[in-house]
């Protein structure tokens, strides 16, 4: 028989990957010439001479078996030129797990995909809840938002109220009553005057401001409630006074309770910082250090950021209880001591800017109490007025505030309240026994 004859039965071996027939055209059955000319030939009459392993190879080739996608396919290739039907079905099985694997693995990155997506909304949510309540000038509530003393949920809530507040045409007393009660502010001082037979409406900008405050009263109440619950130690004592004059949060107030420092309670009213802020101090483990808001901690003052007495004369003057007593008489919205742009005025103000406000309120009230020889609340009403008509009360440009009240459709506009250089522009000459770092502060100052 010829070899011509025997091209249309050739076919490689399974096993040897070699030429065979029938047992006619293998190895055994044709030399090696003899296989190669046949091979050489039959390709050039269009047949496909390749053994298996061959093929297998070319078809492999390229491959990227560090993936699954490669390993299928490298799978599905092996089953393609396999013939030996136990093979076969081992590696049908091996393609199924792959298969499965494939599948776990794209459900877990599908799944992952869908955590960071989540992920990004959250955050994005977050940040337009703070741009939007900032824009509102809820700055104390956006605030708690960032330092997640509100959830997300807690300040969209919020952020809807303050909407709501907006949208209530001026003068519109259903519409603010009905806000106020959904939120269960109705009992609150500050909107007595909505209420009962002689119930009139505020200005939308005050309503705002109100709605604003009281928000922000709401978590400081609830802050107060659980420390007042703990066991009086120092570091209770502090975070109490501290979220009492609005310096810290709800959040920040549980972790500084808790600390193992070893702290004083906070002094108000004796120095400032360079930029005009007051703040609070404390001695913490033998170091005299001030609160600082941005970072909710104590920390110590630095050459570029010193302590600076808010008043330098012989001894400081003091916040007396009936200074501060005095104070909260004024700002009392059911008392109407101040009027309504006067008000407004300090709603304005939050955080820190209102504690630097109070300081000098009750140290100018004080040292014209005892220049005048009047008592304390027969100047606190002049002396907050004066602070709030003068140029350290500024809007957020830093230019001196003119009397622009907010209104329904217009942007708030923060303001900035520093403590002044000196109280003697006030009508302050006399040097006073009363003013100046107290001997312990000033033994810490010569430390630095």
């Amino acid at each position: 028989m010829g070899i011509i004859s025997k091209l249309g039965g050739f076919r490689p071996s399974p096993l040897t990957g070699q030429p065979q027939s029938g047992g006619m055209l293998t190895q055994s059955g044709m030399s090696p010439i003899a296989a190669t000319f046949a091979r050489n030939l039959g390709g050039l009459m269009g047949r496909d001479m390749r053994t298996p392993a061959e093929k297998l190879a070319e078809a492999q080739q390229g491959m990227d078996l560090g993936t699954y996608e490669g390993q299928l396919a490298a799978a599905q290739a092996r089953l393609k030129f396999e013939t030996d039907p136990v093979k076969q079905q081992q590696i049908g099985q091996q393609i199924l797990q792959l298969q499965s694997k494939q599948a776990q693995e794209a459900r877990a990155k599908a799944a992952e995909n869908r955590r960071i997506a989540e992920e990004e909304a959250k955050v994005k949510r977050k940040e337009n809840i703070v741009s939007s309540l900032k824009s509102l000038g809820a700055n104390d509530i956006a605030g708690y938002v960032e330092d997640t003393t509100y959830t997300p949920s807690e300040g969209a809530q919020h952020l809807g109220t303050l909407l709501r507040a907006q949208k209530v045409e001026e003068e519109d007393l259903e519409g603010q009553q009905a806000i106020v009660q959904a939120v269960g502010y109705d009992k609150q001082d500050r909107f007595s005057t909505l209420f009962g037979e002689e119930a009139k409406p505020m200005s939308t900008g005050l309503f705002n401001t109100f709605i604003r405050e009281a928000i922000t009263d709401a978590d400081k109440d609830k802050a107060l409630t659980s420390l007042r619950n703990m066991k009086q130690t120092p570091n209770v004592k502090t975070t109490i006074e501290l979220v009492e004059n609005g310096l810290m949060s709800s959040k920040a107030a549980g972790a500084l309770a808790i600390k193992k420092d070893n702290m004083t309670v906070p002094k108000n009213g004796e120095f400032k910082l360079k930029d005009g802020t007051a703040v609070a101090t404390s001695v913490v483990n033998g170091e005299l250090r001030y609160w600082d808001t941005t970072t909710a901690e104590f920390v110590a003052p630095t050459a570029d950021n010193p302590l600076v007495p808010i008043v330098a004369k012989d001894k400081q003057v003091k916040i007396t209880p009936a200074s501060k007593k005095a104070l909260k008489s004024v700002l009392d919205v059911e008392l109407g001591i101040l009027d309504e742009a006067q008000r407004l005025r300090y709603g304005q103000l939050s955080g820190k800017d209102a504690y630097t406000f109070n300081i000098a309120a009750t140290h100018l009230a004080d040292l014209r109490s005892k220049e005048n020889n009047t008592p304390v609340e027969a100047e606190m009403t002049k002396a907050v007025i004066d602070l709030l008509d003068s140029e350290y009360y500024t809007s957020e440009s830093g230019t001196p505030y003119v009397g622009g009240i907010m209104g329904f459709g217009q942007e708030y506009t923060p303001a900035r309240f520093v403590m002044p250089e000196t109280f003697s522009e006030f009508g302050i000459t006399s040097p006073s026994r009363l003013d100046g770092p107290t001997e312990r502060t000033q033994k810490f100052l010569s430390k630095k």
